[in-house]
């Protein structure tokens, strides 16, 4: 658990840093591409801040050589093997982006040879693209709603950068209100993009340029709405999706019980039986989650969830954790209706029953007396647990009752490896049958 909790806190790390690289990155995404059609050096406190961003880039490349990802954090790597993947994957394009070109050059005068060679700094921002997994994971949105976020992110980038080519273009980049010019260029690109242009702002049709260049908007546009609209569409049924299929499971049902024509009462039960499903949980049948998980998940999941019901049973006081952690994986969940019989009087029973949520009453043998109430944390049948005989009474459903029931060959399968608790058991059985015959 200390490793699980220094894993955690390590990569809990490793995204903020990730966010801070990020910011920067679309910073410089921003910035460089502007200053290189606008032939405006950064000076002051722009310069100051893509120094910043240089050494936060060279920190970077060191920390990566020695910083698992998250997937090598869990695959447990060796810090050779985490240095020589980051020298196959990332490590040149990291390296371009931290070199301060702008600083070299201009100290020459040489700026516009230093503003394209500041182009290879851009490559940070596919660096931003390598994060989607990470974060779709520590965030947990739904996968539909992290790439809808993504290419927004990276549609606005485009739309910013297909602006400054039109402004490089149109000459606009030479306009002294260079401002201006942009918001310009932008609504340009915003109407064209969008495929809504209003003719205001169009292309000289003697520019072949101008024109295959509007065309390229054109086409980018539309492709990127067809894509935001089936993200959204997919967004939209990935929500629904758990309910979509719980109602058709209700509608097959319902489907059956009229062609069967069932008797109104019963079918009213079951309506119900399937909306309390729905309320408490979800649609989701406890006993198919956690076959679905890996057995070293399933213990903690049963512990978790039922290791104080199973504590509260007097034959199970001081047992051998070890051996109660194997029976909980062995507690099967089941769910009644109101009024239904949970066991009956007489018959042959080998399970006894926790209650989770829920009340059952404790009947006599004609069905008319109540003896007694169970509640939310008891439990019932542990004699037919023991000795597999006829049951002594009948016990009903009051509400709707979420229990666990333990079987005897499940019980019998566990207790044999813990020969102590066995002997205990065998001691219990014989004062049982002891007092019986008394």
């Amino acid at each position: 658990m200390p490793h699980t909790k220094r894993n955690k806190q390590i990569t809990d790390v490793v995204f903020v840093w990730d966010i801070a690289l990020s910011v920067l990155a679309t910073y410089l995404a921003f910035e460089i591409p502007y200053e290189l059609i606008t032939h405006h050096p950064p000076v002051n406190f722009l310069l100051t801040l893509n120094l910043f961003t240089s050494c936060v880039f060279i920190a970077d490349i060191v920390i990566r050589f020695r910083q698992p990802s998250p997937q090598q954090i869990h695959a447990g790597h060796s810090r050779q093997i985490i240095a020589w993947d980051y020298l196959k994957s990332w490590f040149v394009p990291d390296l371009l982006a931290a070199v301060p070109f702008e600083l070299f050059f201009m100290s020459v005068g040489n700026f516009g040879f230093a503003m394209l060679l500041c182009a290879f700094r851009l490559c940070k921002i596919f660096r931003v693209m390598s994060f989607q997994a990470t974060w779709e994971f520590k965030i947990k949105l739904n996968n539909a709603v992290m790439r809808l976020i993504f290419f927004v992110y990276f549609l606005v980038l485009f739309m910013h950068w297909l602006a400054l080519g039109w402004m490089k273009i149109q000459h606009m980049n030479s306009d002294p209100h260079l401002l201006h010019a942009y918001i310009l260029a932008l609504y340009w690109c915003t109407t064209t993009v969008t495929t809504i242009g209003y003719g205001d702002i169009t292309p000289n049709k003697d520019k072949t340029i101008e024109l295959v260049y509007t065309i390229f908007a054109q086409l980018t546009g539309a492709g990127s709405f067809g894509y935001i609209i089936a993200n959204i569409s997919t967004l939209l049924t990935n929500i629904d999706i758990v309910k979509t299929r719980h109602r058709e499971r209700v509608d097959r049902v319902d489907n059956y019980m009229k062609s069967k024509k069932m008797p109104k009462d019963l079918v009213d039960r079951v309506h119900h039986y399937y909306h309390y499903l729905w309320s408490t949980r979800r649609g989701y049948d406890d006993a198919v989650v956690l076959s679905e998980l890996p057995e070293s998940f399933r213990y903690e999941f049963a512990l978790f969830l039922n290791k104080n019901i199973i504590e509260k049973v007097p034959m199970f006081k001081d047992a051998d954790p070890a051996m109660i952690k194997e029976i909980l994986v062995y507690l099967k969940p089941c769910l009644f209706a109101p009024g239904d019989s949970i066991c009956t009087h007489g018959d042959i029973g080998d399970e006894m029953f926790f209650i989770n949520k829920g009340a059952v009453e404790v009947l006599s043998k004609d069905g008319r007396h109540v003896y007694a109430t169970i509640k939310e944390g008891g439990f019932f049948g542990e004699i037919a647990l023991l000795l597999k005989q006829p049951r002594n009474a009948t016990i009903r459903a009051v509400g709707y009752c979420d229990l666990y029931s333990l079987n005897k060959a499940s019980f019998d399968r566990v207790i044999a490896d813990y020969p102590d608790f066995e002997q205990h058991i065998q001691t219990m059985v014989a004062e049982r049958i002891k007092q019986q015959q008394h």
